[in-house]
């Protein structure tokens, strides 16, 4: 990579985490090109040269938060940690199914963007069932899952979990024994059958 393309990687970086600061601050309808430029330190000019549009832009942006998260995922479901403990952070951090770091900003692009919306389900039914599978499959290997439970059923059963966890008053209020317990009920179930005896 030559001078001229490092400068360039490194100005579109600018901008994009500069867009990504002033959406998550003043919604994505509010902030014009000009501000974003501004808080770069870049020409407007520079802006629509390398995105062409502002929707270009929202698409960049959005398009590195849902890569930056699937990496994120991928190093963590294939790290040494055993499956209980991966299973217990992600509960703690309501992040059983894909969340990327900055979901709300996402979801303002998905409202605004269809050319994002297309490209979110895109992810979800393309690479993230197989990002997945590769976690499921790790807590059969090691005796968490039964290996009759196919891992359609199981994803459904996260995508439950998710939704109850996300919305639900003990996560906002962060109650850290309850969510414990969850994870408990999440991992066992009602009959509490520890790890050790799992066939």
């Amino acid at each position: 990579m030559n001078g001229y393309e490092q400068r360039t990687i490194s100005k579109q970086t600018k901008i994009k985490k500069a867009a990504c600061k002033l959406f998550n601050a003043y919604g994505i309808e509010k902030t014009s090109v000009s501000e974003i430029a501004k808080e770069a330190q870049v020409s407007p000019a520079s802006i629509y040269n390398y995105f062409k549009t502002k929707d270009g832009l929202i698409k960049e942006v959005a398009s590195d938060l849902i890569e930056d998260a699937l990496r994120e995922k991928e190093l963590l479901w294939e790290s040494d940690l055993p499956f209980n403990e991966l299973l217990e952070k992600a509960m703690k951090n309501q992040n059983l199914f894909l969340n990327p770091a900055n979901l709300n900003l996402l979801e303002k692009f998905i409202k605004e963007s269809d050319d994002v919306n297309t490209l979110v389900k895109k992810v979800f039914h393309e690479r993230y069932p197989a990002l997945l599978e590769t976690f499921l499959e790790k807590g059969r290997r090691e005796g968490y899952i039964h290996r009759k439970i196919s891992t359609e059923a199981m994803m459904v059963y996260l995508k439950m979990c998710q939704n109850i966890i996300s919305n639900s008053d003990v996560v906002k209020a962060n109650n850290q024994a309850v969510l414990s317990e969850l994870y408990e009920l999440l991992l066992y179930g009602l009959i509490g059958q520890p790890h050790e005896t799992k066939k």
